[in-house]
This record gives C-alpha cells, structure tokens and sequence, in this order.
C-alpha cells in the first residue's frame, strides 16, 4: 500500500531548500510519510534566485486575487503530477505551504480536489470562499506577530470556513513572525497528528 505523501510548498521567492528543516521534522516525528518539495513553476522576478507561483511585484488587494487564478493551472497540475509519481491519490495527499505555498495550496484546493488535508502556514485567502469542499481539512497556522501577511487573515479564513461547515482548526503561535520558527513547526506536527495521515 502507498504512504501517505505530504507535499511542501515554499513561500515567494524562496526554494524547497528553505522548507527542508520542517520536513526534517515531518520525516522523524512521523516516518509514516513520504516528503515532497516543490519549486514554484516561474523564476522569482524581484531577485537573483528562488521561485514563485504569481508576481508580488506592486500587488494590491484589488490585484492579488487575478494573480492567483492566473497561477492555478500551474499549480494544479503540478500537484497533480507529483501525486502521478507517487502513486497517491487526494485522499492520502496533505499540502503543507508557507506563505505564498500556502495562499496557492488553499485556493488550490477550493478549485479542485486535490488533498484531505491543507495546512496553510501564514497564509490567506483573496478572496475569501464563498464554499469549500467538505472532503478537505483547513488547519491553520499563523504567528501572532506576523508583519508580513497579519494573523487576522487566518482570524477571518478560520471564521468564514466555520460558517461553510468545513472541519478548520486555527493554531496562533505566540510572538512567532513569518518564518518557520521552532514553535510554528511543532504547530505544523501538531495539525499532522491531529487531522492522522491516511494510506492507501
């Protein structure tokens, strides 16, 4: 029987090398799982190296929202793809983004049906859903002093999933900013065990 596949998504202008001390994490709390990193599909645009999904490059909140449906196609087939290579189905897929991997990760999953399990990491929506698919998990993990994309993002993303009666769970880690701190990762493992990691 295939693993569970956990797949993580880094944020704008980073690599997968930048996610690899969480998977690190993953692979030795819970051994269960297969770990895949991924490059965003284009060249970061405002520096030398990393990746993005969509320009941040004079975004506004009236721009972002074209930004990330002119993004998901790639996504979604990208996604797709590594679950191709894997043998592994949705149901046994959990996406763990940070940052913009989370922004794509959960509208991703709000046009298609690709994981039972999202954790979005200092993430957000644009706009927020006006449905979410049951099958799917939202856990949400924020830093209370996040300057670069505020907790209240996750604040209104865990209300309105509550009002479409999605299973959501918000987790606010004290003091932490927008990185992958040591207590934004336990956050991470701990979403992980709580929602349980299905095989086929």
């Amino acid at each position: 029987m295939a693993s569970p596949l956990v797949i993580l998504l880094h944020g704008v202008g980073g690599t997968p090398a930048d996610m690899a001390p969480l998977g690190e994490r993953i692979a030795a709390e819970l051994p269960e799982v297969r770990i895949a990193a991924l490059p965003a599909a284009h060249p970061f645009d405002l520096g030398p190296q990393g990746y993005q999904w969509f320009s941040v490059d004079g975004i506004t909140e009236e721009n972002r929202p074209g930004r990330i449906q002119a993004a998901l196609d790639a996504f979604i087939a990208t996604i797709q793809a590594v679950q191709g290579e894997h043998g592994a189905a949705p149901e046994t897929t959990t996406l763990v983004g940070f940052s913009q991997g989370a922004i794509m990760s959960l509208a991703g999953c709000h046009a298609a049906w690709l994981a039972r399990h999202v954790v979005a990491i200092a993430g957000r929506f644009a706009p927020l859903p006006a449905r979410w698919p049951q099958a799917t998990t939202v856990s949400l993990v924020h830093g209370t002093m996040d300057g670069t994309v505020p907790a209240d993002h996750s604040r209104r993303a865990a209300a309105r999933l509550a009002e479409l009666d999605a299973e959501v769970h918000l987790d606010l880690v004290p003091r932490a900013v927008h990185m992958l701190s040591p207590g934004m990762q336990d956050a991470v493992i701990a979403a992980l065990r709580r929602r349980g990691l299905a095989s086929n």
